[in-house]
């Protein structure tokens, strides 16, 4: 367990640190001469059977940045009110950010009792209930304690020790992502970065990234808890030892991440809820500053419905920050003023995808409303009901491993076409319109092949590409054939045309052989102008009368047939050269160098230096070619 400390400047939070772990987080030399806390400071004991860790942030306004760093989703909460001063503006702030950040559970530390006496310790136990009521922290346990005197202090120990122990371990199949909040040098070991787990386990030996550079790196060695480990968890205080980088690369605000999910953004959308005691109503381009983990960065909030927000309103907007983040939807962010220098609130991010125009049309606001931050299954649900979602992208930008987003899509009978997820729905209406649209024309044009795509993926663009999948999916289950670049129903027969059904009767005898003449000899034979008459040979592939081999050659389907089977005879025995072919087909150099190059074509062979081996089918060489 990780309890995070937070409250007012001088309310006791590195003295309790101390009395519970007997070590001075303040390491910094100005830390020691001001007397506070400016950095984050780390500390671990051990507390009945587990191991916890705690993690002292600075408690004057100007470090809140630092403050910020310091917190983690699932961290237990420890907010420290001095008995002297009660509740101060920054105890209001930190127990805004944590709640913001998403910690539920947690307990209350009143400290210096003994400088107070009894009735100041009643009205300022009153006072967190004031402050906590509504909150995560509302009916949590409140103890008076005294640094100096130690009272309290094992009351405390025992209450962390009771939560640590029912604290459960909980998996996460989802990528390892670790925000850095600290990296150092040690000798003989190299570099080494510290931070809370947010997602996913690191192993030993594990490959990961710098998010800022993409730099690839490997996991040397772990410590988790300050302590040697194998791996390192969600919620863990890691250490971890990389190579691959030099420590002066490595800043807090950065990142270790699974290589495949790696998206830096300069905007997201984000569902901000504005503090009820903000002062002023949140207007459109307002400078803020926004942090994310142990990020940080200048930006701009971006209104989408337009109308400001009003003091503990919510609303969905987009963020332009200065510098990318490596933000994923559900992660939380806190978002302050830059003018007024306090929190105006924080919220969920609930969309990486941010469109440069039309970012208020109707369209996107129907995306954003789809979207479930918290929920991927139900927001890819919705999504592709909408429109095709492109696997690898989702999972990236939800930090969902591959594996699980395979057991969603099948969960939710998506296909998975060309990359794309199509929800059940989606797929039916379009390629029912397709089958119809095809079955019209069919109707109408019995001599005609079919139809290109682009007759038949019309509409916007994201209609088009809709209806380009579709296409995609009905040839790879059979339903429609795709020939010379034509859509066809599978059963569907074009009716030869007159013209077409004289002019094979007229070339189909000597292109008979596997060595057909050449078009050129076939037009000089005709007396045809060898453009008309090029022209005319095209129509032949079309009803797969003839294969075009070449732009000077065809060859009827059943030759090519046999000279496809004679080259798998060859690779039978090993690779071939063109003169092995042409020796064993009799055929001319020149026509078995088009030959093998088509074959190379169509995916049949393929050229290793000097020789070929076949590497596909026969059936893909016998279709016609325009």
């Amino acid at each position: 367990m990780i309890v995070t400390l937070a409250g007012h400047v001088d309310h006791g939070k590195t003295s309790i640190v101390r009395a519970m772990t007997g070590v001075d987080t303040d390491r910094l030399a100005e830390e020691k001469r001001r007397g506070l806390t400016i950095d984050l400071g780390f500390a671990y004991t051990d507390l009945g059977s587990r191991r916890v860790g705690f993690v002292d942030v600075p408690g004057h306004h100007r470090f809140v940045h630092n403050m910020v760093a310091g917190i983690a989703g699932r961290q237990y909460a420890l907010l420290v009110v001095a008995a002297d001063d009660g509740v101060m503006p920054q105890s209001r702030e930190h127990l805004a950010i944590l709640r913001l950040l998403g910690l539920r559970t947690g307990v209350v530390a009143l400290t210096k009792i003994d400088r107070v006496p009894a009735q100041r310790v009643d009205e300022v136990r009153n006072q967190i209930r004031s402050l906590t009521a509504g909150t995560f922290l509302a009916h949590a346990e409140i103890i008076a304690l005294s640094c100096e005197t130690e009272t309290g202090i094992e009351d405390l120990r025992t209450h962390l020790e009771q939560a640590a122990a029912a604290t459960q371990a909980r998996s996460d199949d989802r990528p390892f992502r670790l925000p850095i909040d600290r990296a150092f040098t040690v000798r003989g070991s190299g570099v080494v970065v510290t931070g809370t787990v947010v997602s996913g386990l690191a192993r030993l030996d594990d490959r990961l990234v710098l998010a800022s550079t993409g730099n690839p790196l490997r996991v040397r060695s772990l410590h988790v808890q300050d302590e040697p480990a194998t791996t390192a968890g969600v919620g863990d205080r890691a250490a971890v030892n990389i190579v691959g980088t030099d420590v002066d690369t490595v800043h807090r605000g950065d990142w270790l991440l699974d290589p495949a999910m790696r998206e830096p953004v300069s905007r997201f959308a984000a569902r901000l809820a504005v503090l009820e005691d903000f002062p002023r109503p949140v207007k459109h381009n307002a400078p803020l500053h926004v942090y994310h983990a142990t990020s940080h960065t200048q930006g701009r909030i971006l209104l989408i419905e337009g109308a400001p927000i009003e003091p503990g309103g919510t609303a969905t907007v987009d963020l332009a920050c200065e510098e990318p983040l490596h933000v994923k939807v559900g992660d939380r962010i806190v978002v302050r003023d830059h003018d007024l220098g306090r929190t105006l609130g924080g919220g969920l991010v609930v969309d990486l995808v941010v469109p440069a125009n039309r970012r208020r049309s109707p369209d996107r606001r129907a995306r954003i409303a789809a979207i479930a931050p918290e929920d991927p299954v139900a927001t890819l649900t919705a999504l592709s009901r909408r429109r095709p979602i492109r696997a690898t992208a989702f999972a990236r930008r939800w930090n969902v491993a591959p594996r699980r987003l395979d057991q969603i899509a099948k969960q939710l009978n998506l296909a998975l076409v060309e990359g794309h997820l199509l929800h059940p729905e989606l797929l039916s209406t379009t390629t029912r319109a397709i089958s119809e649209r095809l079955a019209e024309h069919h109707r109408r044009h019995p001599d005609s092949p079919g139809l290109p795509a682009d007759e038949i993926c019309t509409g916007d663009p994201a209609e088009r590409r809709v209806a380009r999948l579709a296409l995609a999916w009905l040839v790879a289950r059979g339903s429609l054939r795709l020939e010379s670049g034509r859509y066809a129903d599978a059963n569907h027969q074009a009716a030869i045309p007159a013209d077409v059904t004289r002019l094979f009767h007229d070339v189909q005898t000597l292109l008979d052989s596997v060595q057909p003449p050449s078009l050129g000899d076939l037009a000089k034979r005709f007396g045809r102008p060898f453009p008309v008459f090029e022209r005319e040979m095209r129509a032949l592939t079309a009803f797969n009368l003839a294969v075009r081999v070449s732009d000077t050659r065809y060859f009827l389907p059943g030759r090519l047939q046999e000279l496809g089977e004679l080259a798998r005879k060859l690779n039978a025995r090993a690779p071939f050269t063109v003169r092995q072919f042409r020796d064993a087909s009799g055929v001319g150099r020149n026509v078995v160098i088009e030959v093998l190059e088509y074959f190379d074509g169509r995916g049949f062979t393929q050229r290793i230096g000097d020789t070929r081996r076949v590497v596909g089918d026969t059936s893909q060489i016998a279709t016609a070619q325009s």
